[in-house]
């Protein structure tokens, strides 16, 4: 593997200063680190070269954190870390911060499993009582129409007579 020496990163640094706007800073940064002494040309490093090592450098981490020899499941998705833990922490602490996850989802999918079968019984009750009210329901409406219609008859018939 090739390391990046101190000349390249200083010269990255510089670049990224002047094409995020900070032309003073970058300035005196280049003036300081001797930029303009050292043997490396500007044109063969591609735009934003820092952001996308950095972001490289993140995503190797994760990866790196990721892969635990012992519990190895091609099948599970990467769990994604804060840029502050991969800074701040090594890769034994990463590695405990994803395994502690990985057994709060796996705990969290048994209790959705069980909570998805209780409202499943749920559901089915709050049907079976919306059935029932509904049929009430109809049948208080039946009833209603048939004293309504009872009334009806009762004085069609005693208009007739009268």
């Amino acid at each position: 593997m090739t390391s990046m020496s101190s000349v390249e990163l200083n010269y990255l640094v510089y670049r990224y200063l002047q094409e995020s706007g900070f032309t003073h800073t970058a300035f005196a940064f280049g003036y300081e680190a001797g930029i303009s002494k050292r043997p490396i040309d500007g044109n063969m490093v591609p735009p934003e070269a820092l952001v996308k090592f950095v972001q490289n450098g993140v995503q190797y981490m994760e990866m790196e954190a990721n892969l635990n020899n012992a519990d190895i499941d091609v099948d599970e998705e990467l769990s994604l870390l804060q840029p502050l833990d991969l800074i701040r922490k090594d890769v034994n602490e990463l590695h405990k911060i994803i395994k502690d996850r990985k057994i709060k989802q796996k705990e969290a999918g048994v209790k959705e499993l069980n909570r998805g079968n209780e409202g499943a019984s749920m559901e089915d009750k709050d049907r079976k009582n919306m059935e029932k009210q509904d049929t009430e329901r109809e049948r208080g409406n039946d009833k209603d129409r048939v004293e309504n219609d009872s009334k009806q008859l009762e004085k069609q018939h005693d208009d007739h007579i009268n």
